[in-house]
């Protein structure tokens, strides 16, 4: 039988910073691109290959969040440190990418079982902008990556045919096309069911489709060729 891929992205570390925290969901959230310094990182880029990815990997978080935040939590967009705070029912979402590691995309998807494995973690603290100074109401973190796939090598060596080898093939490509790219698009799906769950244990979701965040240490569990009936909610882990 052959692996799956186990490309993932959990939540860690949940503070609770507020002895007065929101209780209704904010009219917007405003982001602000999350910073990322060299230090910490394993990526071939320097000077302005360095730059430009940067604003490519801000930029990417950033479409995410809006997208995830906006159909789960509330209304988001992006602002830049020079632009004036409002006050009022707003959230303030700010962050920092504590460590990536974009690994290698050929031994994923040739070797796999963990050779080349990616990693991004960041830091996430979250505002509310009612009062005349930020109330900083949570913080947390995010850690994960692309770390196992079967590889081409999987199908080399295992000689599966039919459903088996539709399995083997998707692993291959899942280790070429996971990466830094698509533990962004996890780590904003994961941002955005923090908030999701911050406010369903408040009851004040309204009609937002609730999601729930992956705890560090769950195991998700995947079923492939089926579907699972009368889903109750989308499930961490499939962004």
């Amino acid at each position: 039988m052959g692996l799956a891929s186990c490309a993932s992205v959990s939540v860690d570390n949940i503070r609770h910073t507020s002895p007065n925290p929101p209780r209704i969901a904010p009219h917007e959230i405003l982001i602000l691109p999350f910073t990322l310094n060299e230090d910490g990182l394993r990526v071939d880029r320097t000077g302005k290959d360095f730059e430009t990815f940067r604003a490519e990997l801000q930029a990417r978080l950033n479409r995410h969040l809006i997208k995830k935040l906006g159909t789960h939590v509330a209304p988001a967009r992006v602002i830049s440190a020079e632009d004036g705070l409002p006050q009022g029912n707003y959230w303030l979402l700010t962050g920092r990418f504590a460590r990536i590691n974009q690994g290698s995309r050929l031994l994923r998807s040739t070797l796999g079982l963990g050779a080349g494995g990616t990693k991004m973690e960041t830091i996430v603290v979250v505002q509310e902008l009612s009062g005349t100074v930020p109330n900083k109401f949570l913080a947390f973190e995010t850690t994960g990556g692309s770390n196992i796939s079967q590889g081409i090598g999987g199908i080399v060596t295992l000689p599966v045919s039919g459903p088996m080898a539709l399995t083997s093939i998707f692993n291959a490509v899942d280790g070429i096309r996971s990466g830094v790219s698509f533990d962004t698009m996890r780590t904003a799906h994961e941002i955005a069911a923090t908030l999701s769950d911050y406010l369903h244990q408040r009851d004040a979701l309204g009609n937002k489709p609730y999601i729930k965040p992956k705890r560090l240490g769950e195991v998700a569990i995947h079923l492939p060729f089926a579907k699972a009936k009368n889903k109750p909610a989308e499930q961490s882990g499939n962004p």
